[in-house]
């Protein structure tokens, strides 16, 4: 019988604590008392475990559980919050999420597979910070910022300076992502997301786009912003891209 095995070749020490933590606060604790870079918080873990497994990661001894947290999507002030263990299947699901940020919702729908998207966070996808990551793009459109949380306070940091190189951020080691704020579109704004991939269905983006416009009362455009991923380290917002919209 013909067949083929598929073997997975360790190159570094697979972590050896998995601490299943209650709330946030727990967490904050458990990675303050972690060495620097020793310690990773696990969500969805789609990211994360295949990076462990394939060496991407490495000097992590503690894997900080935060899974049993509930997710939540909640609305205040024409913002919309998403918690650490909010999915994409959550934001689909959400009517808040998708008449107020359509774009996002857009983006959670193109990701992966049903089951993916019923585990992988959209936090984790902004921490992973790929390029290639869908999510990131009508973030970036819609003007979102992450709130970073430790034992020594919170800090908001807007969405394009918190991801600051290919899958690197300025997340601390310390430091959990506690919410993402995204601003709900207004009454004059319109956006959408598109991706083009190598398949169908369940695709990495070749590339992926988040455009979000302003239009006066005749249907001109008076600002746009538009993000494109998979196409440079980050995903970037196109400049200049307004002075060629406004007024069309």
């Amino acid at each position: 019988m013909n067949g083929h095995v598929h073997l997975v070749q360790r190159h570094h020490p697979a972590p050896t604590r998995h601490v299943l933590v209650p709330d946030l606060e727990r967490a904050m604790v458990v990675l303050a008392e972690c060495e620097p870079g020793t310690a990773r918080v696990v969500a969805g873990g789609t990211d994360l475990l295949l990076e462990l497994t394939r060496g991407g990661r490495t000097g992590i001894d503690t894997l900080v559980d935060v899974s049993r947290l509930p997710g939540s999507i909640t609305s205040s002030d024409g913002t919309l919050h998403l918690g650490p263990m909010t999915t994409h299947n959550d934001v689909i699901a959400s009517a808040m999420a998708v008449d107020g940020v359509l774009p996002l919702a857009q983006a959670c729908w193109e990701l992966g597979s049903p089951q993916l998207r019923n585990r992988a966070t959209v936090a984790g996808n902004v921490v992973t910070a790929s390029p290639a990551n869908d999510t990131i793009s009508p973030l970036l459109a819609l003007g979102a910022w992450v709130t970073l949380s430790s034992t020594r306070g919170d800090r908001n940091v807007p969405i394009d300076e918190f991801i600051t190189g290919f899958r690197t951020t300025a997340l601390a080691a310390d430091e959990v992502v506690s919410d993402i704020a995204v601003p709900v579109l207004g009454a004059d704004e319109r956006g959408l997301f598109v991706k083009l991939g190598n398949r169908v269905a369940q695709a990495i983006s070749v590339v992926h786009l988040a455009a979000v416009v302003d239009l006066d009362e005749g249907g001109a455009v008076r600002s746009a912003r538009i993000a494109v991923g998979s196409v440079a380290p980050t995903v970037v917002v196109v400049p200049g891209i307004d002075q060629l919209l406004v007024g069309r």
